[in-house]
């Protein structure tokens, strides 16, 4: 039966971006801070239609790709939120070096928002990657915002089926 309790609106109090070393738990995690825009979960499949001469339509589906891209504004403008969107480390003296960086830095997310029937729901991703792709824009008349944009990838240590991450409502 439909029920206004299932209409979520807005998103958390606080806490509502984490990220911490692979494997760690949420305990050990940064809260990033103060996001602007939402978080954007964006899960995308590609199949292979299975067909026979018998049969005009595919008699089946075969899920050959699957991704999984998290996408956040950061409201709040640190070195530290900045060298995460590139995928890189603050260096010593609270300076950032990057460019033909040979690898990335692979975090744990955990996203805690606001679920259905007033619940909490918590989202976490194993291994995710920042791709690199981000950008500030610094202007008089409106925040600096640093975009951060993750690849989720799969976590071959846990079995098929649940190598992304898990969604549960607390």
């Amino acid at each position: 039966m439909s029920s206004s309790t299932n209409i979520v609106v807005g998103v958390s109090a606080s806490g509502t971006v984490k990220a911490g070393d692979y494997g760690a738990q949420e305990s050990a995690a940064t809260d990033l801070g103060f996001i602007k825009g939402g978080v954007s979960i964006e899960h995308e499949e590609t199949s292979y239609d299975i067909k026979v001469d018998q049969v005009l339509a595919p008699i089946d589906k075969v899920t050959t790709d699957e991704s999984l891209k998290i996408k956040f504004s950061l409201s709040e403008a640190t070195l530290d939120n900045i060298a995460l969107a590139l995928g890189v480390s603050v260096g010593t003296g609270g300076k950032i070096e990057f460019g033909d960086k040979t690898g990335s830095i692979v975090k744990t997310l955990f996203i805690n928002v606001k679920g259905a029937n007033n619940s909490s729901r918590k989202y976490t991703f194993w291994r995710c990657r920042p791709t690199g792709k981000t950008g500030q824009t610094y202007k008089r008349d409106g925040e600096t915002l640093i975009e951060a944009e993750f690849d989720v990838l799969a976590d071959i240590s846990k079995e098929r089926g649940k190598r992304f991450g898990t969604i549960e409502d607390l």
